[in-house]
């Protein structure tokens, strides 16, 4: 029982420890310029293909054109 408990301690202060060691700061606005990467520009998709692999990738369908944004709202 004792040896449960200390395990589960342990478990804790390891995700504790885990959630405050992840490195958040604020980037000034002379410096995301020098964080930009090219390959985040946005193109429009050319193809079928192209356009089915964007709205997978942003989760969302629908915000190409016509009505709605891909919110769900229309």
């Amino acid at each position: 029982m004792k040896m449960r408990s200390l395990s589960s301690v342990a478990l804790l202060a390891f995700a504790v420890l885990g959630a405050l060691s992840t490195g958040c700061t604020s980037v000034k606005a002379y410096q995301r310029g020098k964080l930009a990467h090219p390959t985040m520009a946005l193109d429009e998709p050319t193809g079928a293909a192209e356009a089915h692999v964007y709205g997978v990738h942003e989760g969302a369908t629908g915000g190409a054109g016509g009505a709605g944004g891909g919110c769900g709202c229309n």
